[in-house]
């Protein structure tokens, strides 16, 4: 009974602030600790969240691709060390490029995502031959296996490599050998055009105040980052992966195949010792799932507001459920800052994550200081101090420009350094 209250605290402390919307699970085990909801589903229809809400899970998406591509092999359709020629054939470097290379981020394809341009893209519906044909011709940023860069381009294309192999639609093949055998009835793919019963509505959060995303087609996530899901039916996975794969399949998905930034990967998912994490960020949503192996402790934490706190509540509960300490949320305290200030931060900046480089290009518009990271929408950098700003991008950001011409951020928890080009 304290766990409960300690975690209902903390995650309704982060709610308060506007600061999280969303549905959280904790268990241990068998066990759930702790499951609710928090916020609404539907501002619009006043609808509330509550833990059998399905909210998009973005990049979460490529462990269960990863987990069908183990399926195939296990069943002799293909090897993760297969060419992918061998099933995409005329696919550029295709003989060099192989599936493990997709699995890892390690093939040199660029990313479309964060191509110039793909926000003013995403709400038409594409097919996957237009999202294949906008990228297969890029040139490549390396050598298969020189390094990792984060790509969703290789999750496309082993979303077709699924179908080719089984000969179902991606979506066929995740319900009937993945979702079904698990009963994880409220997971699946959908174009974000049907009525799925249930489903959060994506928004942004600012002062209290929460306004609509903007509209992302599905198809263009795809095998990337088109699933939608529950904090149950994620715990359900947690707890069924083993009847999913053979124990040598599961511990190739968790191994750490690579690392690159302070970041091991696995197929499809972040390892650490003794922690698993599989997270993701699309427009309107952020989600996180760790996995303990020590105290087998599991913590999800799905949220239908793009900048909330997401990470820092994994922790939280994390912290909670060993008896470790940890803090309760504050309010941050905006300033005024004399725009002419904000002549000495815009620029263009580089920044790398997981080995992928993402461009920010900071502008002045008015009295306002701007951001946009290619790939995500343009946003208002709030000020704290001269130096010191708030951005609500795919969790919550902040921004430290350096006398150096360099910007520290601490995004969603973890560190990053971007250089003024």
């Amino acid at each position: 009974m304290l766990l409960r209250r300690r975690m209902h605290a903390l995650v309704g402390a982060y709610t308060r602030l506007g600061r999280f919307s969303g549905a959280v699970l904790v268990a241990r085990g068998d066990r759930v600790l702790f499951t609710k909801g928090y916020g609404l589903a539907s501002h619009e229809h006043d609808v509330p969240n509550t833990p059998a809400t399905a909210f998009r899970i973005g990049s979460q998406t490529k462990l269960f691709t990863a987990i069908a591509i183990l399926q195939l092999q296990e069943r002799g359709g293909l090897g993760v060390h297969d060419p992918i020629g061998r099933h995409l054939p005329g696919f550029p470097r295709g003989d060099r490029v192989t599936l493990h290379h997709l699995l890892t981020n390690t093939s040199g394809i660029p990313d479309y995502v964060t191509t110039e341009g793909f926000t003013r893209v995403m709400g038409a519906p594409r097919t996957r031959r237009q999202l294949i044909d906008d990228f297969k011709h890029l040139t490549p940023l390396f050598e298969p296996g020189e390094r990792m860069s984060y790509s969703n381009s290789g999750w496309v294309l082993l979303g077709e490599v699924i179908e080719r192999v089984s000969g179902l639609t991606y979506d066929q093949y995740l319900h009937r050998h993945l979702f079904a055998p698990l009963a994880m009835h409220h997971t699946g793919l959908d174009d974000g055009r049907e009525l799925v019963k249930g489903r959060a509505s994506g928004y942004m959060s600012a002062d209290g105040q929460v306004t609509p995303t903007p509209h992302l087609d599905n198809s263009n996530q795809d095998a990337a980052g088109a699933l939608h899901s529950t904090v149950e039916d994620l715990y359900r996975c947690d707890r069924g992966r083993h009847r999913l794969l053979r124990s040598g399949s599961l511990a190739e998905l968790v191994r750490p195949h690579v690392e690159s930034d302070g970041t091991a990967y696995g197929y499809g998912c972040a390892v650490s010792p003794g922690r698993v994490e599989s997270s993701g960020g699309t427009i309107g949503f952020v989600s996180i799932s760790a996995g303990y192996e020590s105290d087998d402790l599991f913590v999800t934490v799905l949220a239908n507001v793009e900048n909330a706190a997401f990470s820092d509540i994994e922790r939280g509960l994390t912290a909670i459920a060993r008896g470790e300490p940890y803090e309760l949320p504050g309010g941050r305290v905006f300033v005024t800052v004399d725009p002419a200030v904000f002549d000495r931060h815009t620029g263009r900046y580089t920044m790398r994550y997981a080995g992928r480089t993402s461009i920010m290009d900071v502008t002045r518009d008015g009295d306002r200081l701007m951001v946009e990271v290619h790939g995500l929408a343009r946003t208002e950098l709030r000020p704290m101090s001269e130096t010191r700003y708030f951005a609500r991008m795919k969790g919550e950001v902040e921004l430290d420009f350096r006398p150096d011409g360099k910007v520290t951020l601490n995004w969603a928890g973890r560190d990053v350094v971007a250089s003024r080009e």
